[in-house]
C-alpha cells in the first residue's frame, strides 16, 4: 500500500516491482495520483526552464510553464485510449488503474528527461547551435520516453502478457500523434536568441502535419501562392 505521494514517487524510482504490485492490487490512491501529477509538473518545469535558457529572459518562464502543461494535456487526452485498450484486452474498463499506469509512465519519463537537463545547460553554456540543442533535447526525450515505455509494458503484463507489446506500440503511436499536436499548439519552446519578441504561444496555423507538408513542398520549390509573397511588380 502506497499511502502518500512521496511513497509513490519513492517506489517508482527505487522499487518499480513494488510500485507495479501496488498498482495491480489497487494500493495507490488519490494521494499517489496527486504525487505523480506533481512529479510531472516539477520535472517538466525543470526541463522547460533549461530549454528556455537558450533564449533567456521570459522564455525561461514560458517554457517552464508550457512543457508540464503539454505533458499533462497529453495524459488527459490519451487516458480514454488507455482505458479502451485495457477494455479490449480484458473485457472490462479499469479507469483508475489504467490512468495511474499512464501517469506513472509519464512521471518516470519526465524525471529521466529532467535528469539530463544539466547536459542541455552545459551545451548551451558551451555555445551549442540551435540544431545541436535540438538534437540534445531529442536525445533526452527519447531516453525518458523509453524509460516510460518499459514501465508501461511491464504494467500491462498484469493484464494480458501476450498482447502487452502490441498494446504498448498502439499507445506509443497514439501518444506521439497527440503529444506532437499539443506541443505544436503550445509552441514555441526553443527560441533562437536573435528573436526580438517571444509570444507565450503562436497563432494557430493549421496542424503539425499541415506545416510538415508545407515545409516538404517548399524544400522541393513548390509554394502555395496564397501563403507565399508574390514578387514585386516592376
Amino acid at each position: 500500500m502506497l499511502d502518500s505521494g512521496l511513497s509513490t514517487i519513492d517506489a517508482l524510482l527505487r522499487d518499480r516491482t513494488r510500485f507495479l504490485d501496488a498498482l495491480q492490487s489497487g494500493g495507490i490512491g488519490a494521494a499517489g495520483a496527486r504525487g505523480l501529477i506533481a512529479c510531472i509538473a516539477v520535472a517538466g518545469a525543470v526541463l522547460g526552464a533549461a530549454l528556455g535558457s537558450y533564449r533567456g529572459g521570459e522564455q525561461v518562464l514560458f517554457a517552464a510553464v508550457k512543457l508540464p502543461l503539454a505533458i499533462l494535456a497529453t495524459a488527459a487526452l490519451c487516458a480514454p485510449i488507455v482505458v479502451a485498450l485495457g477494455k479490449s484486452l480484458t473485457g472490462e474498463a479499469q479507469w483508475a488503474r489504467s490512468f495511474l499506469l499512464l501517469l506513472a509512465s509519464l512521471a518516470l519519463g519526465s524525471l529521466v528527461a529532467a535528469a539530463l537537463a544539466p547536459v542541455l545547460l552545459l551545451a548551451i553554456q558551451a555555445g551549442a547551435t540551435y540544431q545541436q540543442v535540438t538534437l540534445i533535447l531529442l536525445g533526452a526525450c527519447c531516453v525518458g520516453g523509453l524509460s516510460g515505455l518499459v514501465l508501461f509494458a511491464r504494467g500491462l503484463a498484469g493484464i494480458v502478457v501476450r498482447a502487452r507489446l502490441l498494446a504498448a506500440l498502439v499507445l506509443v503511436c497514439a501518444f506521439c500523434v497527440v503529444a506532437t499536436q499539443v506541443t505544436w499548439t503550445l509552441r514555441p519552446f526553443l527560441v533562437r536568441p536573435r528573436t526580438v519578441a517571444v509570444p507565450f504561444v503562436r497563432d494557430i496555423e493549421g496542424s503539425f502535419v499541415d506545416d510538415a507538408v508545407r515545409s516538404f513542398e517548399s524544400s522541393l520549390g513548390r509554394y502555395r501562392r496564397a501563403e507565399a509573397p508574390l514578387p514585386l511588380a516592376r
